[in-house]
């Protein structure tokens, strides 16, 4: 049983909002009105009563349905600048009942919840585009609902203060591109020592051409080769301005990490190394420069 302190202090927190059934109401109690003072129907009397009822009834099933209910923003998918991503919010109703028809709103995002079952945990996914880089501040948003009747707009604002990380948004040359360019990457010609199979897409340094002139896919081994481990991305040749290099670190990262190789970035004030640092450690200090 909900105890009267709860719910005052929830009824405290309800904001209303008036919605196209407070208009019908309206117009529909004076309607009634003013047919009781021309008429003096019975029938009029009865059914203005009804509709009483139902507006007034409306305010305490409203309050039932949003209390006691907890609203968090929980770690979900990377979010980049710019670019579509989500919001993952965990809904939960603290009660032996359920919640119905519930509107999460959230930077001009709507996403409706039809029930919300008792002592279970519901997680909300809301649309999220962000324009710029950085930590961003997740407020304004809020829990809504017309049930039981759409004559009124039951507004519960989320008071807990969140904030989620932007990263970069990922643009540029990509890391095959990039790689190719790469001087050495497979040694030197002095280095040649014999052919090996072509086993799929290979640069085109590394071909045998003559092997291919006879009609063989063959690709050139050396001694020495430059292990990826010792890739490096230089921030300051890494763009034109402070943005496109984010950018374009940021789109190296994350290539790298889908095919899982070590790198190192140098960063004007520190080297940011894959072996020692997270992924997301990484791209927070590129979104926090």
């Amino acid at each position: 049983m909900l105890s009267p302190k709860i719910l005052i202090q929830t009824r405290r927190k309800i904001k209303q909002r008036a919605t196209f059934g407070s208009f019908l109401l309206v117009v529909l109690i004076f309607g009634l009105f003013f047919e009781a003072y021309m008429h003096n129907f019975n029938l009029v009397y009865i059914v203005l009563f009804f509709v009483f009822s139902f507006a007034l009834f409306a305010s305490p099933f409203a309050l039932r349905n949003l209390v006691l209910l907890q609203t968090t923003l929980v770690k979900g998918q990377r979010i980049f600048a710019k670019e579509e991503g989500s919001l993952h919010f965990e809904l939960y109703a603290n009660k032996s009942f359920a919640s119905y028809a519930l509107n999460l709103k959230c930077h001009d995002q709507t996403v409706f919840l039809s029930e919300l079952p008792p002592h279970q945990k519901t997680i909300v996914k809301l649309p999220f585009t962000p324009n710029k880089r950085g930590e961003t501040d997740i407020k304004g948003c809020t829990l809504d609902t017309i049930f039981p009747i759409a004559t009124i707009r039951f507004v519960l604002p989320v008071e807990t203060s969140m904030s989620v990380m932007v990263y970069p948004m990922p643009k540029g040359e990509s890391l095959e591109s990039f790689l190719a360019k790469q001087t050495g990457r497979f040694g030197e010609e002095s280095d040649f020592d014999g052919i090996l199979p072509d086993a799929g897409r290979t640069h085109a340094s590394r071909i045998h051409w003559p092997s291919v002139a006879k009609g063989n896919s063959a690709i050139k081994k050396f001694t020495h080769e430059i292990p990826l481990e010792r890739l490096t991305f230089d921030f300051v040749r890494a763009g034109e301005s402070d943005e496109e290099r984010l950018s374009q670190l940021t789109l190296w990262i994350l290539q790298c990490e889908a095919q899982k190789l070590d790198f190192a970035v140098q960063m004007p004030s520190q080297t940011l190394y894959s072996q020692r640092n997270s992924i997301d450690a990484i791209l927070t200090t590129l979104a926090a420069y």
